[in-house]
């Protein structure tokens, strides 16, 4: 082998060697450089990792002290809450009491106003039944005075010297008369009290057509030129309220009904038959009857003629209690024409 052969393979040998340390350099270089990035990039992570727990605790120490603020203002709110509650509770209470106290008064004030008016309403009504005792007593004393009186006087003319005698007049012929009399009255009464509510009531039903057509007459220039609607509408309410349209004869006839009923009850016990005052007229009249007829042969029949008449007044009063009704309600249908008519014009003219 040459020397430049020798020389040859050192060289190669040497530059495998160079590269061969080179290499190894570059490798161990390489892992340090590695290694140096793996820690700093673990520093910068656990650095990054204590900034977060530290801006974590910061936030939490935040958080805690905004909740302990919340929890500070709820609770004062509540408290601040509970003052007025408790506030408005007493002074709902206070009301309330102040409330309860008045009602009291015034319930005790009403009881007192009542039991007042209950002993003068009890005192009115003693007052009243005396009155009306005494003034049957004295319708009694009346017409006895004058049954005695009709019969002496008719006596006393048939006693007369140079006057031929006259049929004596027994008490039941003087009441009879009086029983007759009475009847007349009273079928006069009913034919008045028929007019009176039958004019009302054509009144009632006719006074808003007349109404209607004056309104139109007048509208068209052929009436009361000179009027106006004001005018018309007094007008009517004039007619309305004349005498017979108002509950007068309506409280009028009910007294006068009583009276009647009281006359009836002196006819019966003037024919012998007394009447409790619970008793109804038709059960004395039949009483009366019965009584008169189990006399049999002794039996006065002008006594049962004078109780068919006096039967015969009671159905005429008992008819005229209905016509009241009847007038009651037509008297009713007029007042609400005059408190507010229905002929009243709607809307504009």
């Amino acid at each position: 082998m040459s020397s430049w052969q020798i020389i040859s393979i050192i060289m190669l040998l040497g530059i495998a060697a160079v590269m061969g340390g080179g290499g190894w350099l570059l490798l161990r270089y390489s892992r340090q450089r590695k290694q140096m990035i793996e820690e700093r990039l673990s520093a910068i992570k656990r650095a990054a990792a204590e900034k977060a727990a530290a801006e974590k605790a910061v936030a939490e120490k935040a958080a805690a002290h905004s909740a302990a603020l919340a929890r500070a203002a709820a609770e004062r709110l509540a408290a601040k809450r509970a003052a007025v509650e408790k506030a408005v509770a007493e002074k709902a209470a206070a009301e309330k009491a102040a409330v309860e106290q008045a009602i009291a008064e015034w319930a005790a004030a009403e009881q007192a106003e009542a039991e007042r008016a209950r002993q003068q309403k009890v005192s009115e009504n003693r007052e009243e039944t005396e009155a009306n005792e005494e003034r049957l007593r004295a319708v009694e004393d009346a017409i006895a005075e004058w049954v005695e009186a009709e019969r002496e006087g008719k006596q006393l003319a048939a006693s007369k010297p140079g006057q031929s005698p006259a049929k004596t007049v027994s008490q039941v012929e003087a009441v009879h008369e009086q029983v007759r009399a009475t009847a007349e009255r009273v079928e006069k009464e009913v034919h008045d009290l028929e007019f009176i509510k039958n004019r009302i009531e054509a009144d009632v039903d006719f006074l808003p057509i007349e109404f209607q057509q004056t309104i139109d007459d007048w509208k068209a220039g052929k009436i009361l030129r000179r009027n106006t609607f004001d005018d018309l509408k007094l007008k009517f309410r004039y007619k309305a309220y004349s005498i017979e349209d108002g509950y007068e004869m309506f409280y009028l006839y009910n007294e006068w009904l009583s009276q009647q009923r009281q006359k009836l009850r002196v006819f019966i016990r003037l024919l012998g038959t007394e009447v409790e005052k619970s008793e109804s007229i038709q059960a004395a009249i039949e009483q009366a009857e019965r009584k008169e007829r189990e006399k049999y042969l002794e039996m006065d029949v002008d006594v049962i003629f004078t109780l068919r008449d006096i039967r015969a007044i009671l159905e005429k009063l008992i008819g005229m209690e209905t016509i009241l009704k009847d007038l009651e309600s037509v008297c009713r249908k007029r007042s609400e024409q005059i408190i507010s008519p229905s002929w009243e014009a709607r809307g504009s003219l």
